[in-house]
């Protein structure tokens, strides 16, 4: 297969390889005649680079030449090789200043022992997750820590909502789309009329969304679906996602994401209307209960808990305490 398409007339989608599921990711090399332009980076592994470099020879580039990345958020295939890149190139690099925070927190939890987060291991008792029957060496993806993410934490330019970043002779939009991740971000290029998505819009998965312990009291499904709404006011031709192929219909998609979730919610709430539960028995349920890694059993606890907080916020359920555990009931 072809490391790189141009998908658009100098814009080219490039794919990279990754350890996990989804195992690609597709970032975005934008020639804006004059200086290049890279949103989204991959993660900082050998088959990465080499591939990015590959797909740049293709188009006559080293990465040494690139002037600008932007990034969509600070996930590790988003942004685990920004460090990197900046380094060989000196890329002016942009990124939501939430995002450029949650790089440097991944960071910092990258070097603690698994128990150095009490905070944490109260969060995921008071929302009934067994912690005591996992190994805590599961409960962190297997990339933190290591080189594979060294994103940039302090970035050139902080991007946000409405902003327009002009490289070359290109006018790259920013809109903020808070839920997968608080400063979450995609790129509008107007003239063109194409969407540069990031996790936002996937065309064929639903992107996570969950409430963390850095994050509780947020309501980041809310803001999903706000976002959602939001990008749904642009004129869009060609839509270009992080994972999956290209696509056309924006709108559509945002839509399906929307009655997706809603479904999502009325399954949960249903299961609650005879007796109140937590995330966890809630998640059991609905997303299977045989044997998974604890990080998938974890990302379904907090995507189930971020369905039960907008029910709440919206007023279409209650929390309540049972014990030192938090459980919800539908209305």
């Amino acid at each position: 297969m072809a490391k790189i398409v141009e998908v658009h007339p100098g814009i080219y989608e490039i794919f990279l390889p990754l350890p996990m599921r989804p195992t690609i990711i597709n970032v975005y090399l934008i020639d804006c005649h004059g200086a290049w332009t890279l949103v989204d980076t991959g993660m900082n592994s050998p088959e990465s680079i080499a591939a990015l470099e590959e797909a740049f020879a293709e188009v006559g580039i080293k990465v040494e030449d690139l002037d600008a990345i932007v990034a969509t958020h600070h996930h590790i295939d988003h942004f685990g090789a920004s460090g990197e890149i900046r380094r060989r190139s000196h890329a002016t690099t942009h990124i939501h200043r939430l995002e450029a925070e949650r790089a440097g927190r991944m960071i910092e939890f990258g070097k603690m022992a698994p128990h150095d987060r009490p905070e944490s291991r109260a969060f995921f008792a008071k929302h009934g997750f067994p912690i005591e029957q996992f190994s805590p060496t599961g409960m962190r993806p297997a990339w933190m820590g290591t080189s594979m993410y060294t994103p940039v934490t302090k970035p050139d330019k902080y991007i946000d909502d409405h902003d327009v970043v002009k490289i070359g002779d290109r006018e790259l939009e920013v809109i903020w789309t808070p839920g997968h991740s608080p400063g979450h971000n995609v790129i509008y290029l107007r003239k063109e009329k194409v969407m540069i998505v990031g996790d936002h819009l996937l065309p064929k998965i639903t992107p996570h969304v969950g409430i963390y312990p850095d994050a509780d009291g947020s309501n980041p499904l809310g803001d999903f679906i706000a976002s959602q709404l939001k990008v749904q006011n642009f004129d869009v031709e060609l839509v270009l996602p992080a994972h999956g192929g290209i696509y056309h219909d924006h709108r559509h998609r945002a839509n399906q994401l929307i009655e997706h979730h809603r479904y999502r919610e009325a399954e949960m709430l249903d299961l609650t209307r005879k007796a109140p539960q937590t995330a966890f028995e809630i998640a059991q349920q609905v997303f299977g209960g045989e044997e998974r890694p604890i990080f998938h059993v974890m990302a379904a606890t907090f995507e189930t808990l971020a369905h039960l907080e907008l029910a709440c916020f919206e007023g279409r359920a209650r929390r309540s305490q049972r014990g030192e555990r938090t459980v919800f009931q539908a209305l």
